[in-house]
This record gives structure tokens, sequence and C-alpha cells, in this order.
């Protein structure tokens, strides 16, 4: 990709799924990496040693985003690694699976948005404030999903953080433009990543999905970061507030019957 060969970049929830294939691909364009997890140890481990394979320099840094009190000092520190960061992917999330009467108190539905939307929110600021503080431009890619433009029941709590995602990043895009900060959107469809590869695999729940997905496949986390490579290089220069949609056209579609 145009323009990436030693750009930093910190990457969050890289331990595994999605953020892991967003490290591979950065490290195969050349970047340098900071890669953020939070309990996954031998997870992180395993896409420290991926990256490092591909000859790139890379530092592993540790944060519970349920805790919004230590993300300045989390974002300092992984600015430090390199003396700056150039891109910032805001990968990191939950599924929360529930319906709204089954979180009548919404404990689960603010705990979705406290890594979701309000980690994204103040890392992307502090992303922001200091590119702008050291005069140089900046790209964030914030991961969403499908679910914010169509869901379905028990994700109120994931469907709203990411929808929240997605409008958020259009503002900061227009806030933040005047300064060379880019802000674009992520927004997978299906891909199996660990904690569902079993499931999705399964013959029948396979042939349900790939009957409504018109490529007729999953996507893949590499595909993923096919993408997030894309969204940083210098190929979209001139792309922001954007929302990029990868699912084998499973949203354009919609539900209908097929013919």
């Amino acid at each position: 990709m145009k323009g990436l060969t030693g750009k930093r970049v910190l990457i969050t929830g890289a331990s595994s799924g999605i953020g892991a294939g967003m490290a591979k691909v950065l490290a195969r364009e050349g970047c340098k990496l900071v890669l953020h997890f939070n309990r996954n140890e031998a997870g992180i481990e395993k896409t420290l040693k991926t990256v490092t394979e591909f000859g790139v320099e890379a530092s592993i840094l540790q944060c519970d985003f349920r805790q919004p009190e230590t993300l300045n000092a989390f974002f300092q520190q992984a600015w430090s690694v390199f003396d700056g960061l150039d891109g910032l992917v805001n990968n990191a999330g939950v599924v929360s699976k529930t319906t709204a009467l089954k979180d009548a108190d919404g404990t689960q539905f603010m705990n979705t948005l406290a890594v979701n939307l309000q980690a994204p929110y103040l890392l992307s600021t502090a992303f922001a404030k200091a590119c702008i503080a050291a005069k140089q431009g900046g790209a964030i890619v914030n991961n969403s999903s499908i679910h914010a433009q169509a869901t379905c029941e028990w994700f109120s709590a994931y469907a709203a953080s990411k929808a929240g995602l997605d409008a958020m990043s259009k503002v900061q895009a227009v806030e933040w433009g005047q300064h060379g900060i880019r802000v674009n959107v992520l927004a997978p469809g299906v891909v199996p990543v660990e904690r569902t590869h079993t499931i999705l695999s399964e013959p029948n729940m396979a042939k349900k999905w790939h009957e409504k997905i018109p490529a007729g496949r999953y996507g893949t986390t590499e595909e993923m970061g096919e993408a997030t490579a894309y969204l940083l290089s210098d190929a979209t220069a001139w792309m922001t507030g954007s929302v990029l949609t990868l699912d084998g056209g499973l949203i354009a579609r919609g539900n209908y019957p097929s013919r």
C-alpha cells in the first residue's frame, strides 16, 4: 500500500481475530506497530511473533478499556514507543448479546459503550491533540460493524455502540480535517474469529449464512487487514468521514427472499 512503510500505528485489540489480521497485513506493509491487548497474553504474544517475522519493530501494551481513567496514560505510553504515531486503529471491542429486558438496569449496555464507543472517542481525541501539537497529520480507522446499519434481536447495546462510532467518526473527520487528520470507518460483515470459528463452520450454520451473502462466503481477518491498510495509506489521502463496508454484499441485498 502506498506510503505505509515506516508508518507508526497503534492497533487496539490486536491479540486475536480482526485485530491480529490487521497487524499481520500492516506488518507486511512495513509499519511499526504498537499492539494493545487486555487479557489475552498468549494471543498478543502470537501476534507479536507473526509481525516481527516481517522484520518490523513492534511493542506490546496492556490496558483495560472499561477503565476510562487509564486511557490517557495508556495513549501517552503508546505515543512514546516510537516517538509519535502516524495512525490509530480503534479495533478493540466487545460483542454483547442480550435483550433490553434482560439488561433492564443497563449494566451491560453501559459496559459495551465504554469499550466500543467511549474508548475510541478518548483515544482518537488524544491522538488528534498529539498530532496537532507535533504539527503533523494522521489517520484513524475505527472498526465498526454492519450492525450499525442493519441489526436484529439481542444486539441493542452492540448496535448502538457501533452506530454511535459511525456518527462520531464523521463528526471528528469534519472537526480535524483542517489539521490533516483523517477519520474513516471499517464496517465488517460476518468474519469468523477464534470465538466464532467453530459455530460458523458447522455445515448447517455455514449454509444458512452463505445463502444470505451474495459473495457466497464469509470474510477473513486478513481481508479486514487489507481494507485497514488501504484506509491508512496514501491511496485514501482525500478520503475522510467515510464508512467502508466489507460484508460480501449482505447489507446491500437486505433480507429479501432469494428469487
